[in-house]
Formats: structure tokens, sequence, C-alpha cells
């Protein structure tokens, strides 16, 4: 862990270089606040390999997220790190049934910190991958529970997220029959507590292109959905949907550079007070193969286009 004293350069360097290359600490001129252009969340956090998908407790103090090939282990896994004195600590595969021998990615907590669901190839499923849950125990987390038919399907379920104060609407990702292209966003409406059928959301959010990742926005009439299709910046790009008064998601519009770069950017989430936008990107600067960056929610909703 490093001293008091070097978190305090760390941040004034932040504060001068928020859009700085690795290792090059004058490399900007300019002073950014940080917050206003992507800032990347540092090698503890971020690896060689892929680091993505960020998922915080109520409190933002402890934070899940996708790592791979961690702790001389190869492969696809769930890290957990936590928020001490200011700074992040060094991640830790979170061990079965989170993250098993199998390809585990996607992790997503509840508001309450008792469920954490991951998409995952493991055995027993419906298709070549399917959205799993465990539920919080005394003794840590609990074995993982298949969602069910209506969320899986003999096909490719995952990047699952919910809206509503009880979590009683699904958007998530599917390659299912019935789609417009590859990965198509899927929603359903959970009644009496059972999930009603699938519905994809329809030509206006889904293409032929690859559409996946649905991140609702607080009061649930956005969509924060990650696109490869044409006019983007990049090869994937963040794009947003708004509701209409009818009930409609109009047509994805790109986040606009503020946000997208050339390179793959996709893959949002909030930090718990809806204040920071974070995301995984391939984007100059950081240390791997993607790495997660955050970028101030002010900034994301004032350069919608």
């Amino acid at each position: 862990m490093r001293g008091h004293g070097t978190r305090i350069r760390a941040v004034a360097v932040a504060l001068l270089c928020a859009g700085c290359v690795p290792g090059e600490e004058g490399a900007s001129s300019v002073a950014v606040s940080v917050g206003q252009e992507p800032v990347n969340m540092g090698p503890l956090i971020n690896s060689a390999a892929r680091d993505a998908e960020p998922t915080f407790t109520a409190d933002g103090r402890t934070m899940y997220y996708n790592c791979n090939n961690r702790q001389a282990e190869p492969g696809a896994d769930i890290c957990v790190s936590y928020l001490v004195d200011g700074e992040w600590t060094a991640p830790e595969i979170v061990g079965p049934p989170i993250s098993t021998e199998y390809f585990d990615v996607e992790p997503l907590l509840s508001p309450d910190g008792t469920q954490l669901y991951v998409m995952s190839n493991r055995p027993g499923g419906y298709g070549s991958t399917d959205i799993w849950v465990s539920e919080k125990t005394d003794d840590g987390w609990g074995e993982a529970k298949n969602l069910g038919p209506v969320i899986n399907s003999p096909d490719s379920d995952h990047c699952i997220y919910f809206s509503g104060s009880d979590w009683d609407t699904a958007y998530w990702t599917s390659t299912r029959p019935g789609g417009f292209g590859g990965n198509d966003i899927w929603t359903a409406h959970r009644v009496d507590g059972e999930w009603q059928d699938a519905t994809n959301l329809g030509p206006a959010v889904n293409s032929a292109a690859s559409e996946h990742h649905s991140l609702p926005s607080p009061d649930g009439r956005s969509l924060y959905v990650t696109s490869d299709r044409e006019g983007g910046h990049g090869g994937e790009d963040i794009y947003v949907t708004e509701m209409d008064a009818s009930g409609s998601w109009r047509p994805l519009d790109n986040l606009g550079l503020a946000i997208n770069s050339e390179s793959n950017d996709r893959c949002p989430a909030f930090s718990p007070d809806h204040t920071k936008f974070y995301f995984d990107s391939e984007r100059a600067g950081g240390y791997g193969d993607k790495d997660i960056w955050w970028i101030d929610y002010e900034v994301v909703t004032s350069n919608s286009r």
C-alpha cells in the first residue's frame, strides 16, 4: 500500500493530467478536472489482461468486476477490491461458486448487496452462456442458481441489468431467435414473482449489428447500450435510447467523442450514487486489453446527441 504522501501526489497528478498516458505524468500541459474526461482506474485495478464490468455495494466501498489471468489463474473470473483510505486494494479472485473453472464474467450486485449475478458457461444451464445468481450467506456466497428458461435460452444470454424499485424489469442480451442481429437487447417483467415472456426491444434499439449490455438510467427511462453498428467512432461505442410518452424506445443515439473513442468502448455501469459512469475501453492510455475507466455522469448526459 502506498503511503499518505504518495496518495496526495497521485491525486495532484490526476487533477493536472487526467488524460495522460500511464508513466507520462507531464504529458498534458492543460489542467483538466478529474471526471471531465475519462479517467483510468490505474494499474492496480487494471492489468495487461481484460478488466471490465464493475459493480458496487451501496456504500461504494466494495467493487466486483471481471478480471482475467489474476493470481496466476488463467481465464475469466470475478475479482473483488475494497476502498480503504481512498485507495482500491489489490483485487482478489472471488472463489467458487462465483468464479469457477469455467468462463465467469459480468457481475452485478443487487442494491442491498445480498445477490450477485454472473454470466457463465458452467454446466447445468439452458444454453451456451446463462445468467446465474448467488445469495449472500453468513459463510459467503451461496451456490449459484440459474435464472430459468425465461431469461435463459438454448442460445447465449448475458449482460443482465434491472430497473424498478423491486427490480421487476429485466434487460439483457440474447442471441435467441426472433432478434434482428447477433446480440439483441431483450426485456421481461416480473409479475407476482414470476418472469413473463421475453420481448425483443425492437428495431429502434436492435439492428443487424451487435447490441448488448443495456444499462438503465436511475429513472429507468433511458438505456445505455453498446453497439458495433456503422456510424460510430470505433469498433464498439456506447449509445443511449430514451423512452417516449407512449413507453416506446426511441432510436439509439451515439454518446459522442466525450465518451467514445476510435477503439472499443463498452459495458457501462454506475457508481451507487449515480455520479460516475464507468465503462471499459481499449483506448490509448490504458494498461492492457480492456481497462476500466470512469467519467462524471453529468458529462454523459450533457454530451448525448
